[in-house]
């Protein structure tokens, strides 16, 4: 009879162990899932802040892309604009030139007073028309 009940005894000793066993084994498994399942939440809201960045990064790169696109446009009319500039000034220094040629000239005095009189007088007019532009305007 004592053997019989150690034989109980140990029989219950060991389903108890094996229920333990099975116990901790279940908790340690489920741990690792749950472990698993925050790991797998924690690398998708990282991929979904990295899919708004990358959104936010192309939206810049676009933005930059129209700017420069603006930008060379806008480069391009000043440039038009410089050259038919350029082209329109060549000629005025052409004559520039030789109206400095013809003034340089030996020109008898009252020629030479009177074109600088022509000027100064011309001057003065530019003068008072701004100013009267200036003050009709306020």
């Amino acid at each position: 009879m004592i053997g019989q009940l150690k034989r109980k005894l140990i029989g219950v000793g060991i389903g108890v162990i094996s229920l333990a066993a099975v116990y901790f084994y279940w908790q340690h498994v489920t741990g690792e899932r749950d472990a698993y399942q925050a790991e797998a939440e924690h690398q998708r809201n990282r991929a979904e802040i990295l899919i708004e960045h990358q959104q936010l990064q192309r939206q810049r790169i676009e933005t930059l892309s129209n700017a420069l696109a603006e930008r060379e446009r806008t480069l391009k009319t000043i440039d038009d604009d410089i050259g038919a500039s350029t082209g329109a000034l060549e000629p005025l220094g052409e004559q520039d030139a030789k109206a400095g040629d013809w003034l340089d000239s030996d020109l008898p005095d009252g020629v030479v007073d009177w074109v600088r009189e022509l000027q100064r007088s011309d001057n003065a007019n530019a003068m008072q028309q701004s100013r009267g532009a200036g003050t009709s305007h306020e």
